[in-house]
């Protein structure tokens, strides 16, 4: 087995269990730890600079498109933050955080992936939970639910093409 496989799966395996961590936590507490995201995210730069080494950096150098595209994830959830501390708790900081530390891990694909299914399914169940609220006569202004396990069905789907083999 080659060192590849092995950073591959320590990559891997540090992903879930941040993915894990910050879900259990944000259920609980409804916020993450900063130690947790500074734990993750300093340990995934160096994945992220490896990742940019592996597929741009072997040959010549030529700055492209994909090259670009790999910073897109970062530079969106910066910006997902910045618009957390600007929008006065409409959006929470911890979910901006969040997702940075998952930028370090995926590439810009797999992070739309998670970021596109993370907002369907919160859409569900803000629905859910206005059709709920609307049938028990309850007031759905002041309901609230954590965003970051909104990202169970990505991870899932991650973890499947795990195990699934490639043609």
């Amino acid at each position: 087995m080659s060192i590849l496989f092995f950073i591959f799966l320590l990559k891997t395996i540090l992903f879930y269990s941040f993915f894990l961590f910050s879900i259990l936590w944000d259920f609980r507490k409804k916020s993450l730890p900063k130690l947790l995201l500074l734990f993750y995210s300093l340990v995934g730069v160096p994945f992220f600079l490896f990742s940019l080494w592996q597929d741009f950096f072997q040959g010549p150098f030529q700055l492209s498109l994909p090259f670009l595209y790999s910073f897109y994830p970062l530079l969106f959830s910066f910006l997902l933050f910045l618009f957390a501390k600007c929008s006065k708790g409409a959006l929470g900081c911890g979910d901006g955080l969040f997702l940075l530390c998952c930028a370090f891990y995926l590439n810009y694909k797999s992070f739309l992936f998670l970021f596109l299914s993370g907002l369907i399914c919160s859409a569900l169940v803000s629905i859910l939970l206005f059709l709920f609220s609307i049938k028990m006569k309850k007031n759905w202004k002041n309901m609230s639910f954590p965003f970051i396990p909104c990202f169970i069905p990505a991870g899932v789907y991650f973890f499947i093409l795990l195990f699934t083999p490639r043609a």
